[in-house]
């Protein structure tokens, strides 16, 4: 990880401090509030908060080919992705949700084969690739055993989603560098949320029409902190890094926020990690480190605008 030093380093820092918390701010306000109008008002609020300095952003606005790659982004990486996220935690731990999201940099490395010829297919990304298989396999093989209770169905039917998501927002995260890196980051976010929001909230308008919302202090701080610090800011600092180090080091981000969010589940909401959980949730996070870990010395990346 020689490639963060400085400012590079600190927003990296920054960005898995903050979203390793989301997972647990997700949780809360599930409890009053219905998960698609959550994820879509949340996306909403962190536009709103965006607009007035994409507008007044200096950079040049992005080209017809470049906001048609914002809009798939903003589909993939927003909508899609977020209203797997939501509606699974409705029904499993934010600290299983957090692991199961962690194989996103597996992923990242399977698509970055194909899209990015600088970032190739190695013997390292597909041994990751099946210890990230075989830690989901510890994890789910006793409720895939017993899979006709509801409460088994929900719990893998929440899995399943968690492991969609994951590799939805791999898939936007090498089209993003591949397609968007010379776009301004505050741009891009802004465009891809104005899509994403706008998709999640047409879809929670059809699905939980009459849905019930129970405005509370804990729904209410977890909207606007999942808003502003767990959208806008750090979805800003992504798009910043994406150009300025490995993609397999920006996958790095779900290990150490997996710990934080598995640890303040934990002590917040009393979510106990069994030794089965543990030890599916290690070989995950191992397989993580053995796609991410850089094994060269990595070219100078521009500096910033």
């Amino acid at each position: 990880m020689s490639v963060l030093r400085g400012r590079v380093l600190a927003l990296y820092v920054g960005c898995c401090a903050v979203w390793g918390s989301t997972w647990l701010a997700i949780k809360v306000g599930l409890q009053d509030l219905p998960p698609l109008w959550f994820a879509g008002i949340r996306m909403s609020l962190a536009w709103v908060l965006l607009t007035p300095f994409a507008l007044a952003a200096a950079s040049g606005r992005p080209t017809p080919a470049q906001r048609k790659w914002m809009a798939l982004g903003g589909f993939l990486q927003i909508a899609l992705q977020y209203a797997c996220i939501f509606t699974a935690e409705q029904w499993i731990d934010s600290g299983l949700a957090a692991l199961l999201f962690a194989t996103f940099p597996i992923f990242v490395g399977v698509f970055a084969h194909f899209l990015l010829p600088d970032e190739p297919l190695t013997r390292r990304t597909l041994a990751s690739a099946a210890l990230g298989l075989a830690g989901v396999a510890v994890i789910e093989a006793p409720s895939a055993r017993t899979m006709f209770s509801t409460e088994t169905r929900l719990l893998l039917l929440g899995s399943g989603m968690m492991l969609l998501a994951a590799a939805v927002a791999a898939f936007a995260n090498v089209l993003n560098k591949k397609y968007l890196s010379d776009v301004s980051p505050l741009r891009n976010v802004w465009g891809q949320t104005l899509v994403g929001s706008s998709l999640l909230l047409a879809f929670a308008a059809t699905v939980e029409r009459g849905a019930v919302f129970r405005w509370t202090p804990g729904s209410l701080g977890a909207l606007f902190y999942l808003a502003i610090f767990g959208t806008a800011l750090p979805f800003v600092g992504l798009f910043w890094l994406l150009p300025r180090v490995p993609v397999a080091v920006i996958g790095m981000i779900p290990v150490i926020d997996t710990v934080i969010a598995v640890i303040l589940g934990s002590i917040v909401l009393g979510e106990a990690v069994s030794g089965r959980v543990a030890v599916g949730g290690a070989l995950i996070l191992v397989g993580v480190l053995l796609v991410a870990a850089p094994t060269a010395p990595p070219s100078p990346f521009p500096s910033p605008p």
